[in-house]
Formats: C-alpha cells, structure tokens, sequence
C-alpha cells in the first residue's frame, strides 16, 4: 500500500516538474486564451517590415470588442499614421491566418488577452476589401464601401472631440485622416457617376450620391472643429 502511494507522488512529481510549478492541467496560459466577447480586449501588435531594435516595431492597445472595426482601425493609425484602409491586420484567431475585414464584427475574431497581431502597410491600390458585398455587382461594391467610410467617419468623430482642443501632432494625424477620407470619398463618387444601367441603377446612384455626401458634410464639419477661428 505505501508503495503504491510513494508512485503516486512520484507521478505527480514528474506531472508536476513537466508543467511547471504550481501549474494545473488548466494552466494559466490557456486561462489567458478565453475569448474576449464584450469590454476591452488586450492586444499586442507588432509593424511589419521594421527593424528589431525599433521602438515603433511593437506596441500594446486595447481593442473596443463591440465596437466597429473602424474604431480599432482608427487607433492603429494614431499610433502608426498607417491609413486605415491601407492596414492589414492579421492574427486573430478566428480568422485563421486571413486579414481582417474593415467590416468584420470584433465579437467574432476570438479575441484573447494577450493576442498578437500582425501589422502590414499596403500599397496603394491593395485595399483590404468589405466582406459584406450582397452581389458582385458595382452597385453593391460601391455600396459596402460607403457603408464603411461612413463607420470610419464615425470613429474620426469620436476621435476629434478629443483632440478639437489640442494643438499637437495626434491633432495634425486627425486632420490629415479627414483629408484622406475626403478624397477616398471623391473617387467613390466618380465610381458612381460611372455607373449606367436601367432605373434600379440610376435610383441606387441617387442614393450612394446622397449617402457620400453625407460624409463629405460631415468631414467638413470635422475639420472646423478642429481647425482654429
């Protein structure tokens, strides 16, 4: 009988020593990989392509989960000044290796304490593209597109309240996003002057008109708040 103890605690011993002390079959490291679902969510990010030894290679953020992707992306480009429909972000593990949408649910990438991103600034022209497209048509396109540069702008609104009183270089990151939105948003609108088709099409055009001005008024509003009278 003490013999069969005396194995028992060498067993553990060995589990023990294997795991590391102090350790439980539910170690501490899979406790941290429980999937963030709503509040804020700990990430680690780390910029493509920069030296080792920068100090700008890696930085630490909270992720709003909940919130639109537009919001994170916003403050990514506040740490970094990559635009955010130039940044490709991947690491998130329910996505498995493919970059995040800038219309994807945050509640839905399986966001855990501690996930490490993957930071990539695109050229121009190689925008991640929506994910939420109803037809391949360039109506929907052009479309999912509004959808997202009117999220953005919502998030630069958020954003300017902050800084409408600041004279300083998160000041100038905010009025220079405004003017990269304006003129993404001016291109958008010649898309949509291009398009031709029967009345279904020249009704949606009435409409993706309406709606990118909208954001135009809005960008312009923006940029008074936060430039001095």
């Amino acid at each position: 009988m003490n013999s069969f103890f005396k194995k028992a605690e060498e067993m553990r011993d060995k589990v023990v020593a294997m795991m590391g002390e102090g350790s439980s079959p539910a170690s501490s490291k899979e406790q941290k990989r429980i999937p963030v679902k709503e509040g804020y969510c700990e990430v680690i990010v780390t910029v493509d392509g920069v030296p080792k030894d920068s100090p700008g290679r890696m930085f630490q953020m909270y992720i709003d989960v909940g919130a639109t992707v537009a919001a994170f992306q916003t403050q990514v480009y506040m740490f970094t000044t990559f635009q955010p429909s130039r940044q490709r972000i991947t690491g998130f593990p329910a996505l498995e290796g493919a970059p995040l949408a800038p219309d994807a649910d945050t509640r839905k990438l399986g966001l855990h304490k501690g996930c490490m991103l993957l930071l990539e600034h695109l050229p121009p022209g190689q925008e991640v593209a929506p994910n939420h497209c109803l037809t391949t048509h360039a109506v929907d396109k052009i479309g999912a597109q509004a959808a997202v540069a009117s999220e953005r702008v919502d998030a630069l609104e958020a954003l300017a309240l902050v800084q409408s009183h600041k004279q300083s270089s998160s000041h100038d990151r905010v009025l220079k996003l405004c003017m990269f939105y304006e003129e993404a948003a001016m291109k958008l609108l010649l898309k949509v002057d291009e398009l031709d088709g029967e009345t279904a099409v020249r009704a949606a055009r009435k409409v993706l008109v309406s709606k990118l001005n909208v954001i135009l008024d809005r960008l312009e509003k923006i940029k008074a708040s936060l430039t001095p009278a």
